[in-house]
């Protein structure tokens, strides 16, 4: 038996079943929701303009503070508020997820005639969509749905015809602020950074122009491979984290690296703040960049990548089956990693000059491979010991490796699959800029 509130009635109706008039109450409200969405927003651009004026609906002007403002008369140029007066409203329509709503938008005058316009934050110049339908499009976006899937989910409910680039223009937006990097002060930045950088396929301009079989022209673009760099932040002692910056570059190489890490320095990204270690891979370019702007901060070389490195030197007998050469590549590297599983670092350096006289002969370039920087794998039992100093507890799988960042990285890829590649730069944008959003 279903039972249905209705004012203080109870009615009741059979399992599956919905009252009549239930339905047609839950009706009635889908009709009043425009109305009343219509009231609220008018109300609240009618405190614009009375917060504006520092007066009341029919108080005289010259009971307000006079004071100069950025709105000017479009006759006089005048920016003194005193002056402008309130001058009737003109009707306009918003095209929200519950239906059409009439607003009644408020004007003004100056005292010399002239019309003066006034910028609400309530509803934007030329606004057509309620902010509802802006975050319904960019987390339908989000989630992968294409334009014309948007489309017809949004057309169903505002009930009235969206357009393709209007869809594009709300996406687009997404990536105007992409490359912004959070403000940090004093111990607010978090204590460790991983970095790391993903590629993905975008199209650009080749200032070439073509003509289509319609006869139009179009611009000739090409496929170019460009990389994402990021930096994820670490709070160690609590466990979380943070994708705490991101840009857009032409390449992971020394140049790219030293600009990010510029501006994440100008954010507040310092030892000052907080800033006590970085992890990152072996890119040549990330460690001159390192270098020149981190130097003085504690460096973890990552241990997933010295393993993939390890992995790839390791020199296997031709004469061995499938499995077999598995089974070695499998014991080798567990062998390996149990360098840095040690409990301290005295003891994983004795686990590696082992593990390194043991493969020397039989695997002399692997052997090589693990002795390349090796001390900067073991900068976390350096960063560890200094928490204890401060009563704090620095669990090691927060410090050795960027792959917590690798697999945020998963999701940039699947959605990345979905659009195969980006035909301009601003969609690259907006959709690197929605992602991201989900992990800071």
């Amino acid at each position: 038996m279903l039972i249905v509130p209705i004012g203080n009635a109870l009615l009741q109706a059979p399992d599956g079943e919905v009252p009549d008039i239930a339905l047609q109450v839950m009706e009635n409200i889908a009709l009043a929701l425009p109305s009343i969405i219509g009231r609220m927003l008018n109300r609240h651009l009618e405190m614009e303009i009375t917060r504006f004026l520092g007066r009341e609906h029919y108080q005289r002007r010259r009971h307000a503070q006079r004071k100069e403002t950025q709105v000017q008369c479009s006759k006089c140029r005048c920016q003194e508020r005193q002056k402008f007066w309130r001058n009737g409203t003109y009707p306009r329509g918003l095209e929200t997820r519950y239906g059409h709503t009439q607003l009644d938008m408020p004007q003004l005058k100056c005292a010399c005639g002239g019309n003066v316009r006034f910028d609400f934050q309530t509803v934007g110049a030329r606004q057509r969509f309620g902010v509802d339908v802006q975050v319904f499009v960019q987390k339908e976006y989000q989630a992968g749905q294409s334009y014309r899937q948007i489309k017809t989910k949004l057309e169903e409910s505002v009930h009235s015809s969206v357009g393709l680039r209007t869809l594009n223009k709300q996406v687009l937006a997404m990536g105007e602020e992409a490359n912004a990097c959070k403000t940090w002060e004093k111990g607010c930045a978090p204590p460790v950074v991983r970095f790391d950088g993903i590629w993905l396929t975008v199209m650009f301009a080749t200032g070439e122009v073509r003509q289509d079989q319609l006869g139009r022209f179009r611009p000739v673009k090409q496929a170019k491979k460009i990389p994402i760099l990021a930096a994820q932040g670490v709070w160690p002692a609590t466990g979380r984290t943070e994708l705490i910056a991101w840009m857009q570059a032409e390449g992971e190489d020394e140049k790219s690296w030293q600009t990010f890490m510029e501006r994440l320095w100008e954010s507040g990204l310092t030892p000052e703040n907080g800033l006590k270690m970085v992890v990152s891979d072996g890119g040549t370019g990330f460690e001159a960049a390192y270098q020149n702007m981190y130097w003085f901060v504690l460096r973890q070389r990552c241990v997933f990548h010295k393993l993939k490195n390890l992995a790839r030197a390791l020199k296997l007998a031709q004469d061995l089956d499938p499995q077999a050469k598995k089974k070695f590549s499998t014991d080798f590297l567990r062998s390996a990693a149990h360098i840095w599983q040690a409990e301290n670092k005295n003891q994983a350096l004795h686990l590696y000059q082992a593990f390194c006289e043991q493969w020397q002969k039989t695997q002399p370039k692997a052997t090589q491979t693990l002795q390349r920087d090796f001390e900067a794998t073991l900068a976390f039992y350096d960063a560890q010991q200094d928490a204890e100093t401060k009563g704090e507890h620095w669990p090691a799988h927060f410090l050795r490796t960027t792959s917590p960042l690798e697999r945020m990285f998963r999701e940039f890829r699947r959605r990345f699959r979905q659009a195969v590649l980006f035909h301009s730069n601003a969609g690259l944008l907006a959709a690197t800029t929605q992602i991201a959003a989900r992990f800071s």
